[in-house]
């Protein structure tokens, strides 16, 4: 018989029993996807390589004694959403976490063609976007439920050769607290987590590619971010990670960002009335 998961009720209560985790066989959403697990909850795992998922599944089922549903899918494609939304029908869904969308293309604006870009745009705004539509629905119908979107501190301000990366990060950053504010008053938890440069399998190869080594930058711990994320979720919208908590940048704060998103958006009420 394998180990039962020390059941975390009140997460179980507003975010169980089931979790999807786009991006979810390695780094961050391997760690996601466990520490979820580890609270009692039901994992769907989602990434493009099957062997990596089912190897994640395995661990999860051993590990918690939860039950673990893989699908392997491109998240580019045009049907990704809708194929997201199938892989849960029947199941009570309380939280999607996003944690795909690195930049899998690199290299300056203009030295790729627009149909690589394209892809990166597909996955990154598209698809996040109708997936957030589906889901969103699903959870207010529901009462309850949280999404976490993880993006980047490159959300922030543009960056040189990161540049549609910067764009589309900093697209799901305000479409996450705009969303926080207002699915907040109606049951589901929003969160962005801003990280930056975290120990993955991903930035490894990078950095073996480029001859670096491995302590060329100080890393988060994959494992933190999940830690964090998962702790952080009622007390959106964003979180940078690696800032401190009564930080006076109005970009890194998670107090001043907060106090923005609601202060923007009631000053909003004097042109479409009140909400």
């Amino acid at each position: 018989m394998p180990p039962v998961a020390q059941k975390d009720s009140a997460f179980l209560e507003k975010y169980g029993p089931w979790v999807l985790v786009s991006g979810g066989s390695e780094g961050t959403g391997a760690e996601f996807s466990l520490a979820c697990a580890a609270k009692g909850a039901n994992v769907i795992i989602v990434a493009r390589r099957p062997d990596k998922i089912e190897e994640l599944a395995v661990k999860i089922r051993q590990t918690y004694g939860v039950l673990v549903e893989t699908l392997s899918l491109d998240l580019s494609i045009p049907e990704a959403a809708a194929r997201l939304q199938a892989a849960t029908e029947g199941k009570e869904l309380g939280l999607v976490i996003f944690n795909a969308g690195g930049d899998s293309v690199g290299g300056r604006f203009l030295d790729h063609t627009y149909e690589e870009w394209r892809l990166l745009l597909r996955r990154n705004i598209d698809m996040l976007t109708e997936a957030l539509h589906r889901f969103a629905s699903y959870f207010v119908a529901r009462g309850k439920g949280g999404i976490i979107l993880v993006g980047s501190e490159a959300a922030l301000g543009g960056i040189g050769r990161i540049a549609l990366y910067t764009a589309t990060k900093g697209y799901a950053l305000n479409l996450g607290e705009s969303l926080w504010r207002e699915l907040k008053p109606r049951g589901v938890d929003v969160l962005n987590v801003l990280i930056g440069a975290t120990d993955t399998p991903k930035l490894r190869t990078i950095f073996a590619r480029n001859n670096l080594p491995s302590d060329a930058v100080a890393l988060t711990e994959a494992g933190d971010v999940a830690r964090v994320g998962l702790a952080s979720l009622g007390e959106g919208p964003t979180i940078v990670l690696n800032a401190l908590e009564e930080d006076a940048n109005p970009l890194m704060s998670r107090r001043l960002r907060r106090e923005r998103t609601i202060r923007e958006s009631e000053f909003l009420n004097n042109f479409y009335g009140p909400e």
